[in-house]
């Protein structure tokens, strides 16, 4: 067994098993409870930066041929408590194609628990060097390229899970990539989605776009899903603030409060939005667990924290696609 070692900022260094890469990573420490659906947990995009702790003392029962929600992994590392051995290298081997580096420690519990006190705190695989991932945009990196193809509806990508694309099986999906977008262009599409994606909603290198989002809204009805939410939202005045440990995993509450209806559903964000009934928008969507604000809706928009296209978790979207559509009819 090869010996891995972690570092968590204000709890000490952790040894185990290491798997995966064998390279030094940083990034901030999250937990997800998610006892399944871990491929699709460490290639969502929303996790880029960070360093991925699963909660479930299990994980690894159908090895890595799971479709995933991008190409590659985008974490900078995998905390894991026990893996079976029958899929152990095979899970290794597919951390170690993509150069990310793992380690299988009993003490998993113990860093959950100091995140849920402290909040979500630097870590490291190999030495002990913290770097913020956020002072960086950690959107460019993983971006190669729109798609190109002619659709009805745009979908600007931040970093977008590839469940977005069979959200609505109706329409053709094109793809382009937030700092390439054309204004110009948005016209000849029926809708606009902004996509989901990681990092601080503030940085400043997304500053434009979100100027160029109320020209978008303007001109086309929009959905918003977990970053895109917030970027709207900063684009009509509002402010973003970073959470204790975030929402993350697929057993999250919500209710609608236009119809009462709630919903378990799928979270991956550490920022969320400070809603002002000022700015004239309605609040849609809030938690249950502890009354943030889910989502918005106004006269040619609607938005959504939680993730409605689900991957991993429940496909308890509360009818957002529906009012998606709705919106795109009546105009």
């Amino acid at each position: 067994m090869k010996v891995g070692r972690l570092y968590v900022d204000g709890l000490g260094v952790f040894e185990g098993e290491s798997i995966g890469g064998d390279k030094a990573s940083q990034g901030e420490l999250v937990f997800t409870t998610s006892p399944s659906g871990y491929i699709k947990s460490i290639t969502d995009p929303s996790y880029s930066g960070q360093i991925l702790v699963f909660s479930f003392p299990f994980i690894g029962s159908y090895g890595s041929g799971e479709i995933g929600e991008s190409r590659r992994p985008t974490v900078r590392g995998v905390v894991m408590n026990h893996v079976p051995e029958i899929f152990k290298t095979e899970i290794s081997e597919y951390l170690e194609k993509w150069g990310v580096p793992g380690i299988i420690t009993s003490e998993t519990r113990r860093i959950v628990d100091y995140i849920r006190i402290n909040g979500n705190r630097l870590g490291s695989f190999g030495v002990k060097d913290f770097k913020d991932p956020y002072k960086s945009n950690l959107i460019d990196w993983m971006l190669d390229g729109g798609d190109g193809k002619e659709g009805d509806i745009l979908l600007i990508d931040l970093g977008f899970k590839r469940n977005i694309l069979k959200l609505l099986p109706g329409y053709s999906v094109s793809v382009v990539h937030y700092n390439r977008l054309d204004l110009k262009q948005i016209k000849k599409f029926k809708g606009v989605i902004v996509s989901n994606g990681p990092g601080d909603p503030t940085h400043p290198d997304l500053k434009e776009f979100v100027g160029k989002l109320k020209i978008v809204m303007e001109q086309k009805p929009t959905l918003g899903i977990c970053l895109g939410h917030q970027l709207i939202s900063l684009s009509m005045g509002m402010k973003t603030e970073k959470m204790k440990f975030g929402h993350r995993s697929i057993n999250h509450p919500v209710e609608d409060l236009e119809t009462g209806r709630i919903g378990i559903t799928t979270h991956n964000h550490g920022f969320a939005v400070v809603y002002d009934s000022s700015k004239g928008v309605e609040e849609r969507y809030r938690s249950m667990n502890d009354g943030t604000n889910e989502g918005l809706e106004g006269r040619n928009f609607i938005t959504t924290q939680f993730h409605p296209e689900g991957g991993p978790g429940p496909v308890d979207e509360l009818g957002v696609m529906k009012e998606f559509e709705r919106l795109m009819n009546e105009r």
